[in-house]
């Protein structure tokens, strides 16, 4: 998750914790020469992957950004006995093996590999997983027959209570939920974790702490508003082991977590959390092959299956399988249209009958592309789409809520803490916006690797890490409040007010310059002291309908009236000077001011001595003194321009101050 300036490094070793995923000679590399963002691919494998044989490549800093890890906090236990928290932590023995084992080394099965594992396990969620985490769809784990899952309703129980303050709303609709440190605390900060939202209830599984992987469990109960360790019975099952990278959705009253990486090598074990019996079970098919083992990928449930699309297992995939929870069946979805490409930490959700992909990285950039894939007819299509799309990104939120998908933060080669909405449409095409606080100081710390969800009118976000340290605040943005808002159109003003300069309609005074009329408003010029003496004082043309003007040309005169109407004028280039003595003439001190600043921009050999005896001319201070600079470091060539001789013939005593200031 390290910053280097391009791309987190998301999965580089640092010397000191479990290996990852390291390159023994065996399996393709895939270093990062600092060409390309953070999982480049050299011809064999993402850097993604690589490993010193110490600690996991998903944190490490390369130290051009400060990383910040945080001394290991002690995690609440997943089992409810001495030997089951014991369990839950890997020993400093168990972890300095790892270390010296081959990363990518693997024993048999995923299933047999999980049960060579000595230590208990729990169910991280990735940052793509984040997607799906707001999908509360039916079905769920009854184990009334073996490897079978059938429906059933019932209510998650917390055990442990922990304490919590009261939401803090700001302005924008968006709140932190902060947290106590005392008994039944919140999760400890961390990355790479899975999360979702259960019959009013958040549920964080697993991830990095920064330093190891972990597979504790907790709920956050909306109701209550508090934090508590989710505590298998003593009939339970072995729980996933530690892991990160991995994806947790939830179906009718179970938490399941798929696939990810558990500190040696990429795993495709499923495991479900029944919270009827409060138990964990491996799921073991009935029929049909699982994915290959892999972590990285996105998970979502559509009806009774649970579809899982890419991620990583030794390169970059756009697969696509399901699960069906009714029959415990494993089955790769065939579909048709043009397929994604492969990525990894993508995110996806479900809309009606069909799944939305956004963005993650392929190995060689970040994506923000957008596909729909029907999940009738398994047609994936290109999503056409206006507005301007969120920057492209991986390790970022999506959730769906209404008719909209949401995207908040992830990593473009830093930390983000954005929120986009994409409004989904049926006719037409869909419409990106971004959504912006009112004070930039409302916003929530930048993030990347953290997990969110929806709850009734709300977005809940919880940790992440921030490209310093991983983090285990609870941030929420409340819908119902930002619906109640609306958009306020664009102003017309100055657009109106420049349409009525030389307009007839209700004019009440007419210009005569160059042998034209210029139709005016008395009102609009009336901010001017020229105009304003010229109107109310006892000249001869204050009570003439007809006013002539020959000390400027017509189309001077009308970019005066246009300034006096709109505040704003294009000066071009050509015009400054001309503008900038009709401004002085009319006694209109900001638009000589910005004519001054044009000519400056322009100055050069041929125009600095005209410019330079228009500003004394017109009492310009600032420009003479900048204009007499340039021509003083300038002079041999700007003495022989016919500018100089020609301000040599109107006024020697210039020329002199020149020759006195070499």
């Amino acid at each position: 998750e390290q910053d280097n300036g391009r791309t987190p490094t998301t999965e580089q070793d640092n010397g000191r914790t479990p290996t990852t995923e390291q390159d023994n000679g065996t399996t393709p590399r895939g270093q990062d020469n600092g060409k390309t963002p953070r999982e480049q691919d050299n011809g064999t494998t993402p850097a993604v992957e690589q490993d010193n044989g110490t600690t996991p490549a998903a944190e490490q800093d390369n130290g051009r950004s400060q990383r910040v890890l945080r001394d290991a906090q002690e995690l609440q236990p997943v089992g409810t006995s001495q030997q089951a928290a014991h369990q839950a932590q890997p020993s400093t023995a168990a972890t300095d093996a790892q270390a010296t084992r081959s990363p990518l080394e693997t024993t048999g099965s995923p299933d047999q590999a999980g049960a060579s594992r000595s230590e208990s396990v729990e169910d991280p969620y990735s940052a793509a997983a984040a997607a799906t985490s707001g999908n509360l769809l039916r079905g769920s784990n009854s184990g009334t027959e073996p490897g079978v899952i059938a429906p059933e309703v019932a209510s998650p129980s917390s055990t442990t209570a922990a304490h919590l303050n009261s939401v803090h709303h700001d302005q924008t609709g968006r709140s932190v939920v902060a947290t106590t440190r005392g008994s039944g605390t919140p999760p400890c900060e961390r990355s790479l974790h899975a999360g979702s939202v259960l019959n009013g209830v958040f549920l964080v599984f697993g991830g990095y702490s920064g330093q190891t992987r972990v597979n504790d469990f907790h709920a956050y109960s909306f109701a209550e508003k508090r934090w508590s360790p989710v505590l298998p019975s003593a009939n339970s099952g072995r729980p996933p082991s530690p892991r990160d990278r991995h994806t947790g959705v939830v179906y009718g009253n179970s938490f399941y977590v798929y696939g990810g990486f558990d500190g040696t090598s990429r795993v495709s074990d499923f495991f479900g959390f029944d919270f009827s019996s409060m138990t964990w079970r491996e799921i073991i098919p009935l029929s049909g092959r699982p994915p290959s083992d892999r972590h990285s990928h996105s998970a979502v449930v559509f009806h009774q299956k649970m579809l899982v699309f890419g991620g990583y297992d030794g390169s970059y995939k756009s697969d696509l399988h399901e699960f069906d929870f009714s029959q415990s069946k494993w089955a790769s979805m065939q579909t048709a249209g043009r397929r994604p490409r492969a990525r990894y930490r993508a995110t996806c959700v479900t809309h009606k009958t069909s799944m939305l992909l956004f963005g993650g990285h392929d190995g060689t950039r970040h994506l923000n592309d957008t596909h729909i894939l029907d999940l009738e007819t398994h047609t994936w299509a290109d999503l056409v789409t206006d507005g301007t799309p969120p920057i492209p990104r991986d390790s970022h939120v999506s959730v769906l809520h209404a008719n909209a998908m949401y995207v908040y933060g992830g990593s473009s080669g830093s930390a983000m803490n954005d929120l986009h909405e994409l409004q989904i449409s049926s006719t037409g095409p869909s419409k990106w916006r971004q959504i912006k606080p009112p004070n930039i100081e409302q916003q929530p710390t930048h993030r990347f690797c953290h997990v969110g969800a929806c709850h009734e009118n709300s977005l809940y976000i919880f940790g992440g890490y921030d490209g310093s340290e991983r983090l285990n605040d609870f941030i929420r943005f409340d819908f119902a409040a930002y619906d109640l808002s609306f958009e306020v159109p664009q102003s017309t003003i100055i657009a109106d007010f420049r349409a009525r300069v030389n307009d007839e309609t209700l004019s009440d005074v007419t210009f005569l310059v160059e042998d034209q009329p210029v139709y005016a408003h008395k009102l609009m010029l009336m901010r001017c002291s020229y105009f304003q003496a010229l109107f109310l004082g006892s000249m001869r043309e204050a009570g003439l309908s007809t006013i002539k003007i020959d000390t400027v040309s017509r189309s001077i005169f009308l970019q005066v009236l246009e300034y006096l109407y709109t505040d704003h004028v294009h000066i071009s280039l050509d015009s400054a000077m001309e503008l900038f003595e009709a401004a002085d003439l009319f006694i209109i001190p900001r638009l000589k001011t910005m004519c001054e600043r044009r000519m400056l921009q322009s100055i050069t050999i041929d125009t600095a001595a005209h410019i330079f005896y228009a500003a004394d001319m017109h009492s310009a201070t600032t420009l003479r003194a900048k204009a007499l600079k340039y021509i003083l470091s300038h002079f041999e060539e700007v003495s022989r321009t016919t500018a100089f001789e020609e301000m040599g013939r109107l006024n020697m005593e210039l020329v002199f101050e020149i020759l006195r200031s070499r």
